[in-house]
C-alpha cells in the first residue's frame, strides 16, 4: 500500500477542499474584531470610572482644606467664614469640579462639629435625575 492512498477520505478532493482556509481565516478576523471591540469598551469604562475617582478625591480635598481652615480658627470660626472666604472656596470648587459648589458648612449646637458639603454634576450617572455626587465630611474642630 502506498502512503498516499492510506491518508485520503473517499470522496474528499482538491476541488473540494477550495475557499476552507479562506472561510477560517474569515472566523479569525471575526473572533480578533469582537475581542478587540470588547478591549475598546473596557478602556472606555476604565476612562471614566478614573475620571469620575478623580472628581471625588478633588471634593474631598476641598472639603478638608474647608475643615482645616475652620480649625485653624477655632475661636470664632463661624467670624472665619467672612464675605471673602466663602466665596473663594466656591470659586475653588468650581474651578476643580464641573459645576461645582461648597454648601455653607453647618455648625453644630455647641459649635464643636462642624459639616461640609461639596457638589458637583456628573453626567454619567442616569440613576439620579440631577445626576450629581455629593461629599459630605462632618469633623469635630
Amino acid at each position: 500500500m502506498q502512503l498516499n492512498t492510506v491518508l485520503r477520505h473517499p470522496g474528499v478532493t482538491r476541488r473540494s477542499q477550495r475557499g476552507v482556509s479562506l472561510i477560517e481565516v474569515l472566523i479569525a478576523l471575526l473572533v480578533l474584531s469582537i475581542g478587540l471591540l470588547g478591549v475598546a469598551a473596557l478602556q472606555a469604562f476604565s476612562l471614566q470610572a478614573n475620571q469620575g475617582a478623580y472628581h471625588r478625591t478633588q471634593a474631598v480635598n476641598l472639603g478638608y482644606e474647608i475643615v482645616d481652615f475652620l480649625r485653624v480658627n477655632r475661636g470664632d470660626p463661624e467670624q472665619a467664614l467672612s464675605s471673602t472666604v466663602l466665596p473663594f472656596w466656591q470659586q475653588r470648587a468650581a474651578d476643580h469640579l464641573p459645576a461645582g459648589t461648597v454648601d455653607t458648612p453647618v455648625f453644630a449646637s455647641d459649635g464643636e462639629v462642624v459639616t461640609v458639603t461639596v457638589r458637583w454634576r456628573d453626567d454619567r450617572l442616569d440613576d439620579e435625575q440631577t445626576g450629581g455626587e455629593t461629599v459630605t465630611i462632618t469633623a469635630r474642630l
